[in-house]
């Protein structure tokens, strides 16, 4: 019964966190079809691969500028020498996020425009299309690494570290930041919000905290009442699961209450916005991905390079924040593992597994946490990034934070068994 319950929260915190994806923004005018990229002077037959996007509907805003993103990607990858001599080809679909469209147009790429692959997929509706590539032998690699799929799925290749680690960084950080006392504001708009507390408090409860949850309308134009009662019952760290632009309205009311605990933040549902509120200032950042503005590390000097001559209105936009690595850390997982398997235009989805199965403790040049996919089974990266946002911008630490084999494998059985 724990293990269901496990499972089943784990799931719903996925559906919450993915509902709270930044929201305002489109892209450059990114279309169905084949991504206009910058060859690099490479000639002859490309490495296809395709790409699904919830780019229109509910969820327009980064969404959309994830085709940007990939974009950018191909035409930086083939600036610079491309994959194994070959140019990369990238095919883009939006499901809108409709089920029927979704499984649609992964119908479409692998029937008509055969590709190899689907890179840096940012689609919230996989799990309708996620059967049908499994069967086709087209693997799914890299992307938003919250997606479900990426830890119960062996065809989903993660190029973060997943949702169940994401939360239980977010236990630990509140922890090792000495608080005893952990609020959860959690939204009353969407069913499945309801169901974080259940997957929150034995966390916390590991962790040596208690948990004080409030379920808030995010509408409301303030909070103070859940504010105050929080500062009643001791509450020293809050964890908010709501949209990314509610977080600095619930932060403003507490300042107001004279109630001031340490914000704790994942990555998945931050704002630009958020460098420039005082409120917000000190906030603890668990991260799926390597902070995305740091260019101390290779990769994400790459990523920034690659915007600033490809898509420099992504850098440019208010929304520019941390889910906008992922497909490019897809990009990147999926160069690597062609690399490593010699992929050619010829070659198909198992050459790619292949290249995938050959990797070890792959960091993408410092993007990703250190990734492995053993046979048969989803890859489950052990460690995860933290960063506290301070003087105006998302500061790393040093180190990831690493769990060991045992704990990520009773993690993995509690999710695969029901």
């Amino acid at each position: 019964m724990k293990k269901r319950l496990l499972r089943a929260g784990l799931i719903a915190a996925v559906l919450a966190l993915l509902t709270a994806l930044l929201a305002a923004c489109g892209s450059d005018g990114s279309k169905d079809g084949k991504l206009e990229v910058e060859s690099g002077g490479l000639t002859g037959e490309p490495i296809r691969i395709g790409t699904l996007c919830s780019c229109t509907g509910p969820l327009a805003a980064s969404l959309g500028q994830s085709l940007d993103v990939i974009k950018a990607w191909a035409s930086f990858t083939n600036e610079n020498g491309g994959i194994n001599g070959h140019p990369v080809e990238v095919i883009a679909y939006d499901d809108g996020q409709n089920p029927a469209t979704g499984l649609a147009k992964a119908k479409q790429l692998v029937e008509k425009d055969k590709v190899i692959a689907i890179v840096g997929t940012m689609s919230l509706v996989s799990d309708q299309w996620a059967s049908y590539v499994s069967k086709k032998g087209i693997p799914v690699v890299g992307g938003q690494p919250v997606d479900t799929s990426f830890f119960t799925d062996p065809n989903f290749f993660a190029s973060g570290s997943t949702l169940p680690l994401l939360l239980l960084g977010e236990v630990t950080v509140a922890a090792k930041a000495g608080a005893k006392e952990l609020g959860l504001m959690y939204c009353s708009e969407t069913p499945v919000c309801a169901q974080l507390p259940a997957i929150v408090k034995p966390l916390a409860a590991q962790a040596g905290m208690t948990v004080v949850e409030a379920k808030v309308s995010q509408s409301a134009p303030k909070y103070l009442a859940e504010c105050q009662s929080f500062k009643d019952k001791g509450v020293d760290a809050m964890f908010n699961a709501v949209n990314s632009d509610v977080v600095p309205r619930i932060a403003e009311s507490c300042s107001q209450a004279g109630f001031n605990p340490i914000q704790v933040a994942s990555s998945t549902t931050t704002q630009k916005s958020w460098t420039t509120d005082e409120n917000l200032d000190g906030s603890l950042v668990v991260a799926t991905n390597a902070v995305y503005t740091d260019a101390s590390v290779p990769g994400v000097k790459n990523f920034l390079d690659g915007l600033a001559e490809h898509a420099p209105k992504v850098l440019e936009s208010p929304q520019f924040s941390f889910p906008l690595i992922y497909p490019w850390a897809g990009g990147e997982l999926f160069k690597a593992a062609a690399e490593a398997g010699k992929v050619t235009p010829a070659s198909t989805g198992a050459d790619v597994v292949a290249g995938l199965r050959l990797l070890k403790d792959e960091t993408l040049d410092g993007i990703a946490p250190p990734l492995n996919f053993p046979e048969g089974q989803p890859g489950f990266p052990l460690c995860y990034f933290t960063a506290k946002l301070t003087g105006g911008e998302f500061k790393s630490d040093p180190e990831q934070t690493c769990i060991d084999q045992a704990t990520a494998t009773a993690m993995l059985t509690a999710l695969q068994k029901g």
